[in-house]
């Protein structure tokens, strides 16, 4: 049932670019640099939320729920090298083929833009 997507990342975004970036895509982050929580879009019922914090090395960890179809959640870390999502819950009526697929691009074009981001 759970799966795993890896990206390549040269380096771990900072809080500040996590910031510009989730405000480029109506993401609504209510923390800071160690922890905190987020969601999309900012509104009375979001479709995706999820708790994150930074580790001591400046590793990110955290999870997320989301309400695409049913019910998605999963897990994330970003560390130097890589960018990992892990699914644990998936919408019924959702092909694992589609939502692998919709996530590999969307991982890439993260990637894509924090590794501009530091150039």
């Amino acid at each position: 049932m759970s799966f795993t997507m890896t990206e390549p990342l040269e380096r771990v975004p900072t809080f500040a670019e996590i910031q510009m970036l989730a405000s480029h895509h109506d993401v609504q982050i209510q923390g800071n640099e160690l922890t905190g929580d987020f969601c999309h879009p900012p509104s009375g019922q979001p479709r995706v939320t999820g708790h994150y914090a930074f580790g001591p090395n400046g590793d990110i960890r955290g999870d997320f729920n989301a309400s695409i179809m049913g019910k998605l959640a999963g897990q994330f870390a970003v560390a130097a090298g890589k960018i990992e999502v892990t699914i644990t819950e998936k919408p019924f009526l959702l092909p694992e083929a589609v939502l692998k697929s919709r996530l590999s691009a969307a991982l890439k074009e993260l990637c894509a833009k924090i590794n501009s981001a530091g150039a």
